[in-house]
């Protein structure tokens, strides 16, 4: 593919969620563990804010052969909760047949016949536990997953290998009123308790067939023993709050309001006739993009479903089945390599989107001459030299900085505004560093706090291979020590090949140009960036990312061992201007002194930040967050600083061969305002960023009761 070729721009933004966060459109988070790993890290949360949603259904699984919740379990799951909450995430908690060791044979052990045994007591404790544990983050959990799901025929006469997820109706009835009744033997039920949900029903039409598995849930309310002597001791027919539901209809073809309307009708009937008045949540739907099933027809899908389940009061939330497609389904809003499918679009427009977009565009040409924007001498970096941080690799031999640290190819040479100078190794970075570090990385300082309004990223080689290409990831902070990524930008996809075989010829000249689309700031408030620059191709001049696995940034795995060819960076060049509305100066007088914290302490337990004019730490609400807001800034005199800028100089107008860039972001940015969009929206200052990663789920249950 020649690079001169115009390729769909990648843009994964991601925000620290606002309050008002659409929760009625959610997401399933796919596994959050997975063989000792954290899947679902901060990168992940903020990729699904950056959605609009506010809510994912995340399931609690003994990972790696586990048999219990042990210490090494809980931490993991002390960190999945940590980073779906810090990303403002609303989270459904499953207890699945994952939660609890034993399996099928185990838990449809009922040679008696009274629906009772020690895989039920084992479930109901460990629910408790766990709830206990994790009340104060997640508010609603779910009981079992498609309870209804067997992949054998004969599963009614042999239950312990009806396969799937298929527990015996009686079986799931003790479940539930054992687990309701081991929460409340520890308050953690009731008026200000949290609530359950039936496990969600696998509902569909695979092969044919109208299953609406309402069958099955008629023979979990028949177990009148079970629910009369619950309703005795608790003063409540059932221990659900709201009725947990799944549907997979209409594969392969467009689906009617009709259809879906006649699975809902038989929902709501069988509730009705067994005095079930719970709220229903749809806690899995979705339509594959394979063979003749098309990106067009999952979206249109997914806007049929959604027209009607938010025409229906009763619906309470739904969450999507899944993030990304991955070796088990084609469910994803993002397919296996990361780009966006139309269905991601239709999910942003629904959750209304979130603000303004992040555009981030490629651009190659034969040499500087060919780019449409130069290097340039006006930026906020002009002239300064970073600093180096620990773990930074160092200079290729090549270059003279290797030996001399104030060499101009070296640390000088970013922001110089010239370019190569001569050597043809300037800005030359070491190869070869370790899987997934940076080989170079380094912090400017930019002295006062600056509003961020576009970046440009110049790479090149007169040798026109590999070396044109960067994979970056770019930090903010306002103190110079807690730095939150803003963005991982990959020039290219992987894959991408520049040499001399590549179609059209080789390229020698690299821009990456970095803003917003509304004119708005990127990140505001901002005194110190940081850059870390990775390896970004091969020695055939073929791009890969910088990890043999997955890229924690994106979540996907390219298909590659890590990058070990790394880049001439030619120049960085940041534009914005000095921020006129500073972080701390509560009462916008210029000055942050005890003013502020009058104002700070009146107003402490406020809702909003209105009260502080915005100027805290970006979140919602007057907290002690805001006071170290203020502390750390404590004796800033911002109106004696210059109201100085430096913008983007425009350049002779040529010819944008717009590229690729991978973009994984995070912002704080105020929200201004739903409104809908066709890109990946982000709103919020300085936040972590991120992406995906992917479900270990197989097809849905093939058979249901």
């Amino acid at each position: 593919m020649s690079l001169s070729k115009v390729l769909p721009v990648l843009l994964w933004m991601a925000i620290l969620q606002p309050a008002g966060a659409d929760t009625f459109h959610g997401l399933n988070a796919g596994a959050p563990v997975w063989n000792g790993n954290v899947l679902l890290t901060p990168q992940a949360a903020s990729a699904f804010t950056a959605t609009g949603t506010g809510s994912v259904r995340v399931n609690f699984r003994l990972d790696s052969g586990a048999t219990s919740w042990n210490a090494n379990q809980l931490a993991m799951y002390d960190q999945v909760i940590a980073n779906a909450r810090n990303a403002g995430l609303e989270v459904l908690g499953l207890f699945s047949n994952e939660t609890v060791a034993g399996g099928q044979v185990a838990w449809n052990d009922d040679g008696d016949g009274d629906g009772v045994n020690g895989y039920v007591t084992d479930f109901a404790n460990t629910a408790q536990f766990l709830v206990d544990r994790y009340q104060t983050d997640i508010r609603t959990f779910e009981i079992w997953n498609e309870p209804n799901a067997w992949s054998n025929p004969g599963y009614a006469s042999d239950p312990q290998n009806a396969g799937g997820t298929y527990i015996l109706p009686r079986v799931y009835a003790n479940l539930l009123s054992e687990t309701y009744r081991s929460l409340a033997d520890s308050a953690l039920v009731g008026p200000e308790g949290v609530q359950l949900t039936t496990g969600g029903l696998l509902a569909h039409d695979i092969g044919g067939s109208f299953s609406t598995a309402m069958p099955y849930m008629q023979q979990v309310y028949d177990q009148a023993s079970v629910w009369g002597s619950f309703e005795g001791e608790f003063g409540r027919q059932y221990p659900w709050d709201n009725f947990g539901y799944h549907f997979y209809i209409s594969q392969g073809s467009a689906l009617e309001t009709e259809q879906i309307a006649d699975y809902f009708n038989a929902v709501r009937s069988g509730q009705a006739a067994n005095n079930d008045s719970a709220d229903v949540m749809v806690t899995e739907f979705s339509w594959q993009t394979v063979g003749t099933n098309t990106q067009e027809l999952q979206r249109d899908n997914m806007a049929t479903a959604y027209d009607y389940m938010e025409s229906q009061s009763y619906i309470k939330r739904t969450y999507w089945y899944q993030w990304t497609d991955d070796v088990t389904g084609a469910w994803g809003l993002v397919d296996g390599v990361g780009q966006p499918k139309l269905s991601y679009h239709e999910f942003v427009a629904r959750n209304e989107g979130q603000g303004p977009r992040i555009v981030a565009s490629t651009e190659h040409a034969m040499d500087d001459s060919g780019l449409s924007v130069g290097y340039s001498s006006t930026d906020l970096l002009d002239g300064l030299i970073p600093t180096e941080l620990a773990g930074d690799n160092g200079w290729h031999p090549a270059n003279p900085a290797s030996t001399d640290p104030n060499n101009p190819n070296g640390l000088a040479a970013f922001t110089d505004g010239a370019g190569d100078l001569g050597s043809g190794v300037t800005g030359l970075l070491n190869d070869f560093p370790a899987e997934g570090a940076p080989t170079k990385t380094i912090v400017y300082d930019l002295m006062a706090p600056h509003d961020i309004d576009e970046i440009r990223l110049h790479t090149g080689n007169a040798g026109k291979d590999g070396r044109i290409f960067s994979s970056t990831a770019i930090y903010t902070s306002t103190d110079g020590e807690n730095f939150e990524l803003l963005g991982y930008f990959q020039s290219d996809p992987s894959g991408t090949e520049n040499s001399a075989s590549t179609p059209g010829g080789p390229d020698g000249a690299t821009v990456v140009t970095i803003s917003s689309d509304d004119l708005q700031p990127m990140v505001t408030s901002v005194e110190y960036m940081r850059f870390d620059f990775y390896a970004a191709a091969d020695v055939n001049g073929l791009v890969r990312d910088p990890f043999d696995g997955v890229n924690p940034f994106t979540g996907i795995d390219d298909g590659l061992t890590e990058a070990y060819v790394s880049p001439l960076v030619r120049e960085i060049d940041v534009f914005g201007s000095l921020s006129l509305q500073s972080a701390g100066d509560f009462n916008g007088d210029g000055i942050v002194d005890l003013a502020d914290y009058a104002l700070w302490r009146n107003h402490l337990g406020a809702a909003t930040d209105q009260a502080i004019n915005d100027r805290g730490d970006g979140i919602p609400g007057v907290t002690a967050a805001d006071y170290l807001v203020w502390k750390s800034n404590f004796g800033q005199d911002y109106g004696t600083l210059q109201q100085g800028t430096a913008s983007p100089t425009p350049e002779p107008s040529a010819l944008l061969l717009m590229g690729f860039v991978t973009v994984a972001g995070a912002f704080r940015l105020r929200q201004r305002g739903a409104r809908h969009v066709t890109n990946v929206p982000r709103t919020l200052e300085h936040q972590v960023l991120a992406v995906a990663y992917s479900d270990s789920r197989t097809m849905p249950g093939c058979g249901t009761g």
